[in-house]
Formats: structure tokens, C-alpha cells, sequence
């Protein structure tokens, strides 16, 4: 049987131990704690970056957008809604009766880039064009004008 001396040397080292196997159950908890919440902040923190990279692209591809209205604007459509805009005003034209006030030339040479005429017809209806006398009254063609020009 241990006597009462062993007993009470003992007590303080089972205190000691004891106390060291609760620091050291803290820390393990602690830690484990700090993993957990590490990684649900990360989560979290990939969650928002995610987010903003797509609200940047959404961003960029808005302005970008806006860019191309923009300059699809300020110099003109695509050939396909031009053509399409050309034949709608021409109709509008034609059924309001109004005169069209541009170059003879000029809109032969639009009919044949948009496909309308073939470029036999082009040059056939342009020598008809400059054979017609002037619109001015001045009695000459403007194929005479050019040529007594040069």
C-alpha cells in the first residue's frame, strides 16, 4: 500500500498533467476553431470575389456596348440595315410623291453597292444620265462641263 507521502507527491504531479492535457485540449479545440471559421471566411471571400468578377465582366461588356451603339451611331449602320433603311425611305419617297434631291450619279452608284442594278445597267443608265441636259439651265451636260474643263 502507498503511503500517505507517495499519495501527496502524486496529487501535484496528476495536477500538473492534468492541467497540462487541458492546455493542450484548448489548443487542439482553438485550432480547430480557427480552421472551421478560416475556412468559411475563405468561402465567403471566393463567394464576393466571384461576384465581382462577374460584375466587372457585366461592366466591360456594357460599356462596350455602349461604345459600339455609339459609334454605330455617329457613323453610320451596317450594310444590311443601311440597305433596308435606303428601301424604306425610297418607298416613303415614292409614296408621298416626293422628288429625290440628290445626284443623278449619285444614286445610280448607290443602287448598283446595294445590289439593285447589275453594272451593265449602271453604265447604261449613266451615259443617259449625262447625256440629259443640265439642270441649271445652262444648256450644257456635265460630261461637256468636265470635258472642256480638262
Amino acid at each position: 500500500m502507498p503511503s500517505t507521502t507517495d499519495r501527496a507527491l502524486s496529487t501535484p504531479l496528476k495536477i500538473l498533467l492534468y492541467g497540462l492535457l487541458g492546455v493542450v485540449s484548448l489548443i487542439v479545440v482553438l485550432a480547430a476553431v480557427r480552421l472551421v471559421f478560416g475556412l468559411f471566411w475563405g468561402l465567403v471571400g471566393l463567394a464576393f470575389g466571384i461576384v465581382s468578377l462577374a460584375a466587372t465582366i457585366g461592366v466591360l461588356a456594357a460599356i462596350g456596348y455602349a461604345v459600339y451603339w455609339v459609334v454605330s451611331e455617329v457613323f453610320g449602320q451596317d450594310e444590311a440595315t443601311a440597305s433596308a433603311t435606303d428601301v424604306s425611305r425610297a418607298q416613303a419617297a415614292h409614296t408621298t410623291g416626293e422628288a429625290n434631291e440628290t445626284d443623278p450619279v449619285d444614286r445610280l452608284s448607290e443602287r448598283y453597292a446595294n445590289g439593285e442594278i447589275t453594272e451593265a445597267e449602271l453604265e447604261r443608265r449613266l451615259e443617259q444620265a449625262l447625256d440629259e441636259p443640265a439642270l441649271d439651265g445652262s444648256g450644257a451636260t456635265e460630261y461637256e462641263r468636265d470635258r472642256e474643263l480638262n
